[in-house]
C-alpha cells in the first residue's frame, strides 16, 4: 500500500522534534549533540528542522549513545487527538526516555504516592 506524502511529511516532523527534544533535554548544543553521536553538525540541525530524516542506522547510534529505545523516534503521538494533553505525554514520555533505570524506578515510586 501506497503511503501518502502528508503522513511522511508528519513522520519526518515527528522525528525532528524527537530528536530536537533528546538535544534539548541533555542541555547540549547542535555541535556538542553531533560531537557526542559521530555527526557533522549540518546533519543535526537538517534532522531538527525536519529537512532530512535520518537513516534508521543513524536514529539507532543516536539510541543508542542516549540509553533510549529506538522506538522513542516511531511513538505513536504523531497522531494526536487531544492536543494538550499529548503534548503533556509527550513532554513527560521525552524526559522519562532518558531517565537511568533507577530514576525510573524513583519517579515510578512518586506516581504511586499521588495516585
Amino acid at each position: 500500500m501506497r503511503r501518502s506524502s502528508s503522513k511522511c511529511i508528519d513522520t519526518t516532523r515527528h522525528i525532528a522534534d524527537k530528536i530536537l527534544s533528546l538535544r534539548r533535554a541533555n542541555k547540549l548544543t547542535q555541535e556538542e549533540f553531533a560531537e557526542k553521536v559521530n555527526l557533522d553538525r549540518r546533519t543535526i540541525a537538517r534532522a531538527e528542522d525536519g529537512k532530512h530524516r535520518p537513516s534508521p542506522e543513524t536514529m539507532e547510534i543516536i539510541a543508542e549513545v542516549f540509553n533510549i529505545p529506538i522506538s522513542y523516534f516511531y511513538d505513536n503521538s504523531v497522531y494526536r487527538t487531544d492536543i494538550s494533553k499529548s503534548a503533556l505525554i509527550y513532554e513527560i514520555n521525552t524526559k522519562l526516555n532518558i531517565l537511568s533505570k533507577s530514576s525510573l524506578k524513583k519517579v515510578l515510586n512518586i506516581i504511586d504516592i499521588i495516585m
